[in-house]
């Protein structure tokens, strides 16, 4: 799996098709080892959220932060941080779009307009 930062990629078994949110090394549906990055159009819907108060050691900086889960339409879920407008409210059900990877391995993403 390659890392590119400004793009979102996917795991793509190459067998059944299912997606997967990277490192993965095999399918746990068919279970091939067969498996290409793909490019994700990025656009997803906040399934759930947090706001971090309390961060764990490393983090007490960035407080307070949200986190949560963004539902891709490839089928994928994944945890990121999210990050709103100045004075707006996140709300579930909201679309949210791809910002970055960062270094850590964090995935970014904005809420939409």
């Amino acid at each position: 799996m390659e890392s590119n930062s400004n793009q979102l990629l996917l795991a793509k078994c190459k067998s059944c098709g299912r997606f997967f949110v990277p490192p993965v090394y095999m399918c746990s549906e068919c279970g091939s080892a067969e498996l290409e990055d793909v490019a994700a159009r990025g656009e997803g819907k906040i399934l759930s959220y947090t706001t971090i108060r309390v961060p764990p050691l490393g983090f007490a900086d960035q407080a307070p932060y949200e986190i949560g889960v963004i539902a891709l339409p490839d089928k994928v879920n994944l945890t990121a941080r999210i990050v709103a407008h100045e004075g707006k409210e996140i709300r579930i059900g909201e679309g949210a779009s791809f910002v970055e990877k960062d270094t850590s391995g964090a995935y970014w993403f904005k809420v939409s307009n």
